[in-house]
């Protein structure tokens, strides 16, 4: 006998579905989605019935994607969370916006509602945990969490430079050889999606929830350019800096070229053709290959002539469709002549620019990948995603390499150095992690001070063995 049977099935088509509530008697499901909230009568039994017939509300007012969603027992109150950093209550029958819940400064990612109604919790990126008295909107407390996660990683052309972005809005500059850490700008706009360096290593570019793209030229404040509507999720800078790249929330890609001397802070183009969000963006080395990956599942490639490069065009030079879900990940090889693309199927897909055809799928990652680099030369492809592992492939043979455990968590980005000697990943362990590419070991890990780093706790007592895990995992030491 099967423990478990199919009895409904609910056609959504709108968007992605991040997440799903049922109510306690069964008969009421809410949906999760990259546009919003929707709500379902369950009628077990009724497959072949009009779905717009049992599509209850639409509930709409989140500025970009909701991750989460939460019933009472009762199915009378709705709350969700998006990336817009707020918390939202609403009414079920009608679909009556209540309350908007703020106090986060990044995606909420959870939210849960006490049975009978009266409070409602939420956590997001920022690492926090809150508590909200629903009648009111009334904030009853927060707490903190796990230290921050590492979203973005970037590594200068000749391996000295490690650049992270993080989950607290920072983006931090690290000496890859000895792991300290060498400066830290301050970005204060939330989670930190993508981050990027020069060759170099003098310039640095990051995008996160505030929807800005930020320079940094040698540790100072730069740029700040505004202009997407949601969070950038991607960012991607020349070899010689000249040239930003960013994706966002809204599907635009857009180009930008930095000249310190005129800090100039309009696009040179807003370029459109993704049905979605824009997760990732690559430049080739030189700047005049652009990749992008979204939303839609579709990877696509823009041809740039910059006015320094004696032009001011940009053309779309195709559409890569393969992908069986949305496209978190792209990268260049940085003579353009093979673009790499990962995401939600938990394949790496590699195609061959020139002629737009796909040369390998690599299958292997458990899980959605979430990062993909390509070596300079295009010799070495690697991977990272949800089930931890960092994954390399030799891209002439199409065959794996290695895998290389050592993350506690998604990895979230990975990248090379320019001579693909070093490879880096970042994680939402909280660390980034240095590998020798060519002999697949571990270097070193990089970690920024927890709020306990290195206090001896093995006297401590008045303590829960659970604060006790806690304060391990912030940082803080035991004699066993």
């Amino acid at each position: 006998m099967d423990l478990f049977r199919l009895v409904d099935v609910l056609e959504s088509r709108a968007g992605v579905i991040f997440g799903v509530a049922l109510s306690a008697d069964g008969g009421l499901l809410a949906c999760a989605q990259s546009d919003g909230v929707r709500l379902w009568r369950v009628q077990p039994g009724a497959r072949g019935t009009s779905q717009a017939d049992r599509l209850l509300a639409t509930l709409e007012g989140h500025a970009g994607m909701v991750y989460a969603v939460g019933l009472s027992a009762d199915a009378r109150l709705v709350a969700s969370g998006g990336t817009d950093a707020t918390v939202r209550l609403w009414e079920a029958e009608g679909g009556r916006p209540l309350a908007i819940l703020e106090g986060h400064t990044s995606a909420v990612h959870g939210v849960a509602l006490s049975a009978d109604g009266r409070l409602v919790a939420s956590g997001s990126d920022d690492g926090w945990v809150r508590l909200w008295e629903v009648d009111g909107g009334r904030p009853l407390g927060a707490l903190e969490g796990r230290a921050g996660a590492v979203f973005g990683v970037a590594l200068s052309a000749d391996g000295q430079f490690l650049a992270s972005g993080n989950d607290d809005g920072s983006v931090r500059l690290w000496q890859a050889e000895s792991g300290q850490q060498l400066a830290e700008f301050e970005g204060r706009g939330g989670v930190l999606s993508g981050v990027a360096l020069s060759a170099d290593g003098h310039f640095a570019a990051s995008g996160g929830n505030d929807g800005l793209v930020r320079v940094w030229k040698d540790g100072q404040s730069l740029l700040a350019l505004g202009g997407h509507a949601g969070v950038v999720y991607g960012v991607a800078l020349s070899a010689d800096g000249r040239l930003v790249a960013s994706g966002g929330n809204d599907g635009t890609v857009r180009l930008w070229e930095v000249w310190p001397e005129k800090h100039l802070g309009q696009p040179l183009a807003i370029l459109e053709g993704h049905s979605g969000g824009v997760y990732s963006v690559a430049l080739s080395g030189d700047g005049r290959l652009l990749a992008s990956g979204g939303d839609d599942g579709t990877v696509r490639l823009w041809s740039c002539e910059t006015p320094s490069m004696g032009g001011a065009m940009v053309l779309p030079l195709g559409s890569l469709e393969g992908n069986a879900g949305v496209v978190y990940a792209v990268a260049l090889s940085a003579d353009g002549r093979f673009v790499a693309s990962g995401g939600l199927d938990g394949t790496v897909r590699l195609w061959d620019v020139e002629r737009g055809l796909p040369l390998a799928t690599l299958q292997g990652q458990t899980g959605a990948v979430w990062g993909v680099a390509l070596s300079a030369d295009g010799r070495l492809l690697a991977s990272g995603g949800d089930d931890a592992v960092v994954r390399l492939w030799e891209v002439a043979g199409r065959a794996p390499v290695v895998a290389l455990s050592g993350h506690g968590g998604v990895v979230r980005a990975v990248a090379f150095s320019a001579d693909g000697r070093f490879l880096a990943s970042g994680s939402l362990d909280g660390t980034v992690k240095l590998w020798d590419a060519a002999h697949h070991t571990l270097l070193r890990t990089l970690r920024p001070d927890r709020r306990f780093e290195r206090m001896d706790i093995t006297e401590l007592s008045g303590v829960t063995d659970a604060q006790r895990v806690s304060l391990l995992a912030l940082g803080a030491r035991e004699q066993v």
